[in-house]
């Protein structure tokens, strides 16, 4: 009877190769990643730690917005949305502005006081 759970498992089934094995990677490339693993990890702790010390000083309110501002200035920074693609015309802007102004009418409209009373 065959075992179930033994032999070479780097020789693969049979006893042939093609199994299990290491696999080569490039030493270089995975260093660098690991280094800017590290950084970040470092900039992390710094920023928890810099954090604790502002909401000493600052209302939560105020450090979501510092927060908010702060992480979309960098991704605008990083993603460079207004020098790519391609431009909005007036017409799209007028025509995506239009569908709020109409919505915000209507409700105001729908929910008017004075058709309640019966006037």
């Amino acid at each position: 009877m065959e075992e179930k759970y033994g032999g070479d498992v780097l020789a693969g089934p049979g006893g042939g190769g093609g199994g299990l094995g290491p696999v080569d990677v490039p030493s270089a490339r995975l260093t660098k990643y690991i280094v800017l693993l590290c950084f970040a990890k470092f900039l992390k702790a710094v920023g928890l730690f810099e954090s604790y010390d502002l909401l000493k000083a600052v209302h939560i309110v105020q450090f979501i917005f510092i927060l908010k501002l702060g992480t979309a200035f960098f991704m605008v920074l990083f993603q460079k949305p207004f020098s790519s693609g391609k431009t909005i015309t007036k017409h799209q802007i007028i025509g995506s502005l239009k569908i709020p102004v109409r919505k915000e009418f209507k409700d105001k409209k729908l929910n008017d006081p004075r058709k309640l009373v019966g006037n």
